[in-house]
């Protein structure tokens, strides 16, 4: 694995989170992320992988490699904002505005209601339509079980005149990564009940087929495995994936 030495100065603190601090890196117009958890560079190059697989398109998603970063595992990824460009979160949006954390606001919606709210309050401020955005995200959470997806993983690109949406990124607590309550020694079945989806409802499964229409890609799953070279094996990443499309 190639291994990066990056000079402390150019370590990023980022706030609103929803899953505490991950040391980052800004260097050379790349982001590097150090696992927290052990496995989020491998799930977000596997991740990666799969959706060149499923055909979506690479301008859509963030790519991302494994990489050692100062002796740590981790991975990197090149910076999707050009120059001019503003990354801008559904939460900071929605807090700009409103002065209300949008989290709060539709966790006290049913799944299909909090959806329908985010599509409507983005229309309106951006313009936008993102309701393949949104597709396309959920249906990639669905597969890898993504307990990450909060709204600051959503977001738009704004370049000083319009805005378009954001490529999908930030995928690496997922395939149990992170999860305390994941057991090897259990069925997939049973791990799953144990996971679960954040931003709308708690399923993943819910959360996916409501803007199933608006999907751009499709999950072939035995075209994923044979492609990805999937089988069972020692627990990681990639067995989980195996698992979770055989499942």
């Amino acid at each position: 694995m190639e291994e990066i030495i990056i000079p402390s100065e150019y370590m990023v603190q980022e706030e609103g989170t929803s899953d505490g601090t991950q040391i980052k890196y800004f260097y050379k117009d790349k982001w590097y992320k150090v696992d927290r958890y052990g496995g989020e560079g491998e799930v977000e190059e596997l991740t990666s992988q799969l959706l060149q697989v499923c055909g979506l398109p690479e301008k859509e998603y963030v790519s991302y490699d494994q990489i050692l970063i100062n002796g740590e595992k981790g991975c990197v990824s090149d910076n999707f904002l050009q120059e001019g460009e503003s990354f801008i979160t559904f939460y900071r949006l929605y807090h700009n505005i409103y002065g209300k954390d949008l989290a709060a606001v539709t966790s006290k919606m049913d799944y299909d209601d909090a959806i329908e709210y985010v599509l409507a309050f983005v229309k309106k401020e951006t313009g936008l339509d993102i309701k393949k955005y949104l597709a396309n995200t959920l249906l990639l959470d669905s597969i890898i079980l993504n307990e990450d997806r909060h709204f600051n993983n959503l977001g738009v690109v704004f370049d000083g005149v319009k805005y378009h949406e954001a490529p999908i990124f930030d995928n690496g607590k997922s395939l149990f990564v992170g999860n305390g309550k994941y057991n090897p020694d259990k069925s997939i079945a049973d791990n799953k009940k144990n996971a679960f989806a954040k931003a709308f409802g708690g399923s993943f499964k819910l959360n996916e087929s409501y803007l199933k229409e608006y999907q751009t890609f499709e999950a072939d799953k035995e075209k994923i495995i044979d492609e990805l070279s999937l089988s069972e094996g020692v627990d990681g990443p990639r067995t989980r994936l195996y698992r979770l499309l055989c499942d």
